[in-house]
């Protein structure tokens, strides 16, 4: 790429690393963003030369540009990009971008669930046995930050979203994961076969010879949808509960880098791995039964799987801003529900649907209209049944809240009180 001057379009956290990397490798810097950038942060990139087009974009932001860097959420189709491709301008994902100055080992790792969580075990494992290795991508700090930072480690664990992939070029990696597949994220691609279609990408970066793991749902997914597989690289189908589907997937991708037969040895490794916060993670008891925290749980997908590894039927939560899809795929694990407590947007859109069908087997299903009030009644409920609570909405967080962390600390504050 040469130096000029250079679009980054979108001031999130990875549009704001990509910026902050092309002016310390001696771009001119624009950033072009629809909202007005707060003070503080303008401030912060004046200081550094960067140039702040902020408060909505504009074609103008484009001159005298010479590429374009897009951030992970700003779409193929969006305004600027049309014109930098009119204008023969080329554009580049934050990953290309970042990517484009490391040489090392690369794993990558997608999923519309456990995607997070198998990108921490394998990093876990590595760094058990001594392997240096940074994580990022989807999952923490975007390449580009730890490329500015000049601590990139020689392997890097990516996790990778749908959007990431849609718009990045492959790049060679030693090995792929796809940890699942349901409905989600439609609202961005169109159908449900694009949105495989975008996650499958990630196999394309498998070298020759590389290793590609899928779980056997997605395998039927992706044929259903009529994805091919590459004939150059070895696939390894995998099953089993959520969990033990990332503990086997994170395994066999070690084993596959490090080139070791001894997956039980391996494996072992995970023994003091510790859950990601808001992914099933114990925050304490009411009554001496476990509450969980899943705020993480966006799709009807992660509840059922959150469901599937209770020990015994707790009190589940669940609500939030929908995605349009069935919630029924609940009722697999109905006996898992000792009550349902809907809460949020579309809260009372589940109850609806999921009112007759857990009636029938005797479970009882109640709708409040913001989570704090659910998480309230939950924790008496909990300790009137001494049960435990599973907080898995199985929506999005954005009717209440900024996102799924913001989501998952509010339930905390809430519960807090409540516990043992």
């Amino acid at each position: 790429m040469t130096v000029g001057r250079i679009l980054i379009i979108g001031g999130g956290v990875s549009g704001l690393a990509a910026a902050r990397l092309a002016r310390k490798i001696g771009f001119l810097v624009r950033i072009s963003d629809r909202t007005v950038m707060p003070a503080e942060k303008k401030s912060s990139l004046l200081a550094l030369g960067i140039e702040v087009a902020d408060g909505g974009h504009d074609d103008l932001h484009l001159n005298g540009v010479t590429a374009v860097v897009v951030s992970p959420g700003v779409r193929a189709d969006h305004p600027l990009c049309e014109v930098a491709r009119k204008a023969n301008i080329p554009i580049h994902s934050e990953i290309d971008f970042a990517l484009q100055h490391y040489g090392g080992r690369i794993v990558a790792v997608t999923g519309t669930n456990g995607k997070s969580t198998t990108v921490s075990m394998i990093g876990h494992i590595l760094d058990r046995l001594g392997i240096e290795v940074s994580v990022g991508g989807n999952l923490g700090d975007p390449p580009s930050a730890m490329v500015y930072r000049d601590d990139l480690k020689p392997t890097l664990v990516l996790e990778l979203s749908s959007y990431q992939l849609e718009q990045s070029a492959p790049h060679p990696a030693e090995a792929a994961a796809f940890t699942s597949f349901s409905n989600d994220h439609i609202e961005r691609h169109g159908t449900l076969a694009a949105y495989m279609a975008a996650k499958w990408r990630v196999f394309d970066w498998v070298k020759p010879g590389g290793v590609c793991l899928l779980t056997k749902d997605v395998a039927i997914a992706a044929k259903s949808c009529g994805m091919v597989r590459r004939n150059d690289v070895t696939w390894v189908e995998v099953a089993g509960r959520h969990h033990e589907i990332n503990a086997e997937i994170s395994t066999r991708v070690v084993a596959h880098l490090m080139q070791r037969s001894d997956l039980d040895a391996l494996a072992a490794f995970l023994s003091n791995f510790q859950g990601l916060p808001f992914r099933c993670e114990l925050i304490g008891t009411i009554a001496g039964r476990p509450v969980i925290n899943d705020s993480k749980s966006t799709n009807c997908e992660s509840t059922c799987a959150a469901l599937a590894g209770l020990i015994e039927p707790a009190i589940l939560l669940m609500g939030g801003k929908g995605k349009r899809e069935s919630y029924r795929s609940v009722t697999t694990w109905a006996g898992q529900i000792h009550i349902l407590i809907c809460f949020g947007e579309s809260g009372q859109s589940i109850a609806d649907e999921l009112f007759l069908p857990l009636k029938g087997l005797g479970t009882e299903t109640v709708f409040f209209p913001t989570m704090r009030e659910a998480a309230l009644h939950a924790a008496r409920m909990a300790k009137q049944h001494r049960c435990g609570i599973l907080f898995s909405p199985g929506c999005a967080s954005f009717d209440e809240f900024r996102n799924f962390e913001h989501r998952g600390q509010e339930f905390n504050d809430v519960i807090h009180g409540t516990l043992d």
